[in-house]
C-alpha cells in the first residue's frame, strides 16, 4: 500500500511562533477567569438588587418647585395711574363687533371651579399676576372653554419688580421696546394647531398682560393704553 507522504518540516522560526501563540492565548483565558470572577463577586457583595435593574417607586421623584413672584416693595411708591374698576373702563373702543362671537367676561369665567385665564402663559410672568392684578377681563366663548380668546390682566408693580418684568420678558424671547412712554415686550407662535401670541405693556408702574389664542385684534393693546393713561 502506497504511505501518506511526510509532513514538511517546520523551521525553528515557525515552531517558536506557534509557542508564542500558546502562551499568548493562555494568558488571556486567565485574565477572563480572573475578570468574571471580580465581577460576579462584586454582584454577590451588594447583594441581590444589583443583578435586577432598579425601578422608580410612586412618589420617588422631586418635587415640583412652585414659580415664586419677584420679589420686591408690597406697592408702588407712588401710583400714576388709576386702574379702572371694571373692565368696560379699559377700553376706548367697542370691541363687541370686533370680537364675536366672543363675549367680554362670560358667567363661565366667574365660577369657584374655573382656571384662572391669565394674560400669559409663562410661569414667572403668570405667578406675578396672581399676586398684583386688579383687574382681568377675558374675551371668550359663552359656552366655555375652546381655543380662541383673548385674556387681560391690568396689574400694579413696584418699580424694581416692573423693571425685572421687563428683563426677564426679554430673556425668555420676547422682542422687548420703548412705546408710547413705556415698554413693550411681544411674542407670537403659528404653529399647525392655530396662532396664539402674548402682549405686555409695562408704563408707571401699571402692567397691561395680555395672552390671545387664534385671534389678534389689531390696536387691542393700544386701545388700553389710551384708556388708562390719556
Amino acid at each position: 500500500m502506497p504511505q501518506p507522504a511526510p509532513s514538511p518540516a517546520r523551521s525553528p522560526i515557525a515552531r517558536r511562533r506557534e509557542l508564542g501563540l500558546v502562551v499568548v492565548a493562555g494568558l488571556l483565558a486567565v485574565a477572563v477567569s480572573v475578570a468574571v470572577g471580580m465581577v460576579v463577586g462584586a454582584n454577590r457583595a451588594e447583594g441581590s438588587a444589583a443583578s435586577a435593574p432598579t425601578r422608580p417607586t410612586p412618589g420617588s421623584s422631586s418635587p415640583v418647585t412652585p414659580i415664586v413672584p419677584i420679589a420686591g416693595e408690597a406697592t408702588p411708591a407712588t401710583q400714576a395711574v388709576e386702574i379702572p374698576g371694571d373692565c368696560a373702563g379699559i377700553y376706548v373702543r367697542d370691541w363687541a363687533a370686533e370680537l364675536a362671537p366672543l363675549v367680554l367676561n362670560p358667567a363661565w369665567t366667574a365660577d369657584p371651579g374655573a382656571a384662572p385665564l391669565r394674560g400669559s402663559n409663562d410661569p414667572v410672568a403668570a405667578a406675578q399676576l396672581a399676586d398684583t392684578t386688579r383687574l382681568t377681563c377675558a374675551w371668550a366663548t359663552p359656552d366655555g372653554g375652546g381655543d380662541l380668546g383673548v385674556f387681560t390682566d391690568v396689574a400694579v408693580l413696584a418699580p424694581d419688580v416692573e423693571a425685572a418684568i421687563a428683563a426677564h420678558l426679554a430673556e425668555t424671547g420676547f422682542d422687548c421696546y420703548a412705546e408710547l412712554d413705556g415698554t413693550r415686550c411681544i411674542v407670537e407662535w403659528n404653529v399647525e394647531a392655530g396662532y396664539s401670541g402674548e402682549s405686555h405693556f409695562l408704563r408707571q408702574g401699571t402692567w397691561i398682560a395680555t395672552r390671545w389664542a387664534n385671534v389678534s385684534p389689531d390696536g387691542y393693546t393700544h386701545d388700553i393704553v389710551a384708556a388708562i393713561f390719556e
